[in-house]
Protein backbone atom coordinates (compact mmCIF):
# COMPACT_ATOMS: atom_id res chain seq x y z
CA UNK A 1 0.00 0.00 0.00
CA UNK A 2 3.26 2.32 -0.21
CA UNK A 3 2.33 3.47 3.80
CA UNK A 4 5.26 5.27 4.73
CA UNK A 5 7.63 3.79 7.31
CA UNK A 6 10.36 5.94 9.53
CA UNK A 7 10.82 3.43 12.61
CA UNK A 8 12.79 1.04 13.81
CA UNK A 9 11.47 -2.94 12.59
CA UNK A 10 10.94 -5.28 15.15
CA UNK A 11 14.24 -7.84 15.87
CA UNK A 12 12.95 -9.86 13.20
CA UNK A 13 13.04 -7.38 10.67
CA UNK A 14 9.24 -6.61 10.50
CA UNK A 15 7.54 -3.23 9.96
CA UNK A 16 6.35 -2.89 13.77
CA UNK A 17 2.06 -2.62 14.32
CA UNK A 18 2.67 -0.91 17.76
CA UNK A 19 -0.35 0.89 18.68
CA UNK A 20 1.61 4.53 18.79
CA UNK A 21 2.68 3.67 15.51
CA UNK A 22 -0.21 3.00 14.11
CA UNK A 23 -2.00 5.66 15.77
CA UNK A 24 0.25 8.16 14.28
CA UNK A 25 -0.69 6.61 10.96
CA UNK A 26 -4.17 6.37 11.01
CA UNK A 27 -4.77 10.09 10.28
CA UNK A 28 -3.92 9.46 6.75
CA UNK A 29 -4.44 6.06 6.36
CA UNK A 30 -8.38 4.79 6.29
CA UNK A 31 -7.18 1.07 6.37
CA UNK A 32 -4.87 1.81 9.84
CA UNK A 33 -7.83 3.75 11.53
CA UNK A 34 -9.81 0.52 10.73
CA UNK A 35 -6.83 -2.17 11.77
CA UNK A 36 -7.12 -0.12 15.07
CA UNK A 37 -10.78 0.20 16.07
CA UNK A 38 -11.08 -3.67 15.26
CA UNK A 39 -8.06 -4.56 17.94
CA UNK A 40 -9.95 -2.30 20.19
CA UNK A 41 -13.41 -4.12 19.78
CA UNK A 42 -10.88 -7.07 19.48
CA UNK A 43 -9.76 -6.70 23.35
CA UNK A 44 -13.27 -6.08 24.65
CA UNK A 45 -14.77 -8.93 23.47
CA UNK A 46 -12.12 -11.47 24.66
CA UNK A 47 -11.41 -9.55 28.14
CA UNK A 48 -15.00 -9.04 28.81
CA UNK A 49 -17.73 -10.23 26.42
CA UNK A 50 -16.21 -13.60 26.35
CA UNK A 51 -14.82 -13.72 29.59
CA UNK A 52 -17.45 -12.75 32.03
CA UNK A 53 -19.88 -14.99 31.52
CA UNK A 54 -16.98 -17.83 32.57
CA UNK A 55 -16.70 -15.94 36.17
CA UNK A 56 -20.30 -15.93 36.89
CA UNK A 57 -20.70 -17.82 40.51
CA UNK A 58 -22.39 -20.84 40.35
CA UNK A 59 -24.04 -20.02 44.01
CA UNK A 60 -25.08 -16.25 43.31
CA UNK A 61 -25.34 -16.54 39.49
CA UNK A 62 -22.86 -12.95 39.44
CA UNK A 63 -19.81 -12.05 39.18
CA UNK A 64 -17.72 -11.07 41.93
CA UNK A 65 -14.35 -9.12 41.19
CA UNK A 66 -11.88 -9.30 43.89
CA UNK A 67 -9.78 -6.37 45.24
CA UNK A 68 -6.10 -6.47 46.36
CA UNK A 69 -4.63 -3.18 47.87
CA UNK A 70 -1.11 -5.00 48.23
CA UNK A 71 -0.92 -5.83 44.20
CA UNK A 72 0.24 -2.24 42.65
CA UNK A 73 2.77 -0.51 43.91
CA UNK A 74 0.99 2.67 44.67
CA UNK A 75 -0.53 1.16 46.86
CA UNK A 76 -4.20 1.89 44.91
CA UNK A 77 -6.77 -1.20 45.09
CA UNK A 78 -6.20 -3.31 41.86
CA UNK A 79 -9.11 -5.02 40.82
CA UNK A 80 -8.67 -8.30 39.47
CA UNK A 81 -10.53 -11.44 37.47
CA UNK A 82 -12.61 -9.24 36.16
CA UNK A 83 -10.54 -6.22 36.13
CA UNK A 84 -13.28 -3.41 36.57
CA UNK A 85 -10.92 -0.65 36.27
CA UNK A 86 -10.13 -1.06 32.78
CA UNK A 87 -13.35 -1.16 30.94
CA UNK A 88 -12.98 2.02 28.62
CA UNK A 89 -15.49 4.97 30.01
CA UNK A 90 -15.15 6.76 26.71
CA UNK A 91 -16.28 5.21 24.19
CA UNK A 92 -19.23 3.28 23.47
CA UNK A 93 -18.15 -0.07 23.05
CA UNK A 94 -17.47 0.06 26.34
CA UNK A 95 -20.22 2.28 28.17
CA UNK A 96 -22.34 -1.00 26.76
CA UNK A 97 -19.96 -3.48 28.65
CA UNK A 98 -20.35 -1.38 31.63
CA UNK A 99 -24.39 -1.70 31.60
CA UNK A 100 -23.89 -5.48 32.11
CA UNK A 101 -22.76 -4.52 36.01
CA UNK A 102 -26.40 -4.15 37.76
CA UNK A 103 -26.87 -3.84 41.57
CA UNK A 104 -28.33 -7.33 42.80
CA UNK A 105 -32.00 -5.53 43.51
CA UNK A 106 -33.43 -2.14 44.04
CA UNK A 107 -32.11 -2.32 47.40
CA UNK A 108 -28.53 -2.09 46.52
CA UNK A 109 -26.30 -0.02 44.55
CA UNK A 110 -22.84 -0.01 42.23
CA UNK A 111 -20.79 2.56 43.45
CA UNK A 112 -17.17 4.01 42.04
CA UNK A 113 -14.88 5.45 43.94
CA UNK A 114 -12.31 7.56 42.57
CA UNK A 115 -9.53 9.25 45.40
CA UNK A 116 -8.96 11.88 43.13
CA UNK A 117 -5.03 11.39 43.30
CA UNK A 118 -5.04 10.49 46.74
CA UNK A 119 -1.30 9.86 46.73
CA UNK A 120 -0.25 13.08 45.28
CA UNK A 121 -2.59 15.40 47.06
CA UNK A 122 -0.74 13.44 50.56
CA UNK A 123 2.79 14.15 49.04
CA UNK A 124 1.73 17.31 48.86
CA UNK A 125 0.60 18.20 52.17
CA UNK A 126 2.92 16.30 53.97
CA UNK A 127 5.96 18.03 52.02
CA UNK A 128 4.08 21.24 51.83
CA UNK A 129 5.29 21.40 47.97
CA UNK A 130 3.79 25.50 46.70
CA UNK A 131 3.04 24.14 43.69
CA UNK A 132 1.25 20.89 44.03
CA UNK A 133 -0.41 22.45 47.03
CA UNK A 134 -1.57 25.36 44.65
CA UNK A 135 -2.64 23.05 42.03
CA UNK A 136 -4.90 21.57 43.91
CA UNK A 137 -6.54 24.86 46.28
CA UNK A 138 -7.30 25.70 42.64
CA UNK A 139 -8.88 22.27 41.33
CA UNK A 140 -6.42 22.05 38.84
CA UNK A 141 -5.38 18.32 37.14
CA UNK A 142 -2.29 17.61 39.00
CA UNK A 143 -0.52 16.59 35.97
CA UNK A 144 -1.25 18.96 33.45
CA UNK A 145 -0.23 22.11 36.61
CA UNK A 146 3.30 19.87 36.79
CA UNK A 147 3.28 19.66 33.08
CA UNK A 148 2.49 23.74 32.88
CA UNK A 149 5.70 24.14 35.47
CA UNK A 150 7.92 21.94 33.49
CA UNK A 151 7.48 22.80 30.47
CA UNK A 152 6.91 26.43 31.03
CA UNK A 153 3.57 26.32 29.27
CA UNK A 154 0.42 28.14 29.98
CA UNK A 155 -1.90 25.58 31.86
CA UNK A 156 -4.45 25.48 28.82
CA UNK A 157 -1.65 24.98 26.57
CA UNK A 158 -0.25 21.59 27.88
CA UNK A 159 -0.40 18.68 24.82
CA UNK A 160 -1.54 15.50 26.16
CA UNK A 161 2.76 14.18 25.65
CA UNK A 162 3.64 17.10 28.01
CA UNK A 163 0.65 15.63 30.67
CA UNK A 164 1.42 11.90 30.29
CA UNK A 165 5.47 13.04 31.10
CA UNK A 166 4.45 14.99 33.96
CA UNK A 167 2.31 11.80 35.37
CA UNK A 168 5.50 9.83 35.22
CA UNK A 169 7.46 12.86 36.81
CA UNK A 170 4.96 13.07 39.56
CA UNK A 171 4.92 9.27 40.26
CA UNK A 172 8.38 8.81 40.53
CA UNK A 173 8.44 11.76 43.00
CA UNK A 174 5.27 9.74 44.54
CA UNK A 175 7.30 5.95 44.79
CA UNK A 176 10.81 8.36 45.29
CA UNK A 177 9.09 9.56 48.50
CA UNK A 178 7.52 5.84 49.70
CA UNK A 179 10.98 4.34 48.87
CA UNK A 180 13.26 7.14 51.18
CA UNK A 181 10.12 6.85 54.13
CA UNK A 182 10.83 2.92 53.43
CA UNK A 183 14.60 3.19 54.06
CA UNK A 184 13.70 5.54 57.36
CA UNK A 185 12.20 3.47 58.87
CA UNK A 186 13.66 0.16 58.23
CA UNK A 187 17.36 1.39 57.23
CA UNK A 188 17.58 -0.85 54.44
Amino acid sequence: MKIPYRWRKTSTNQYSTDEEILTELSAEYDLVKTILEFRKLSKLKSTYVDALPTMINPKTGRVHSSFNQARAATGRLASENPNLQNIPIKDEAGREIRKSFLPRDPDYVLMSADYSQIELRLIADMSGEEAMLEAFIKGQDIHRATAAKVYNTPYDEVTSDQRRNAKTVNFSIFIRCRCDQHFQTTGN
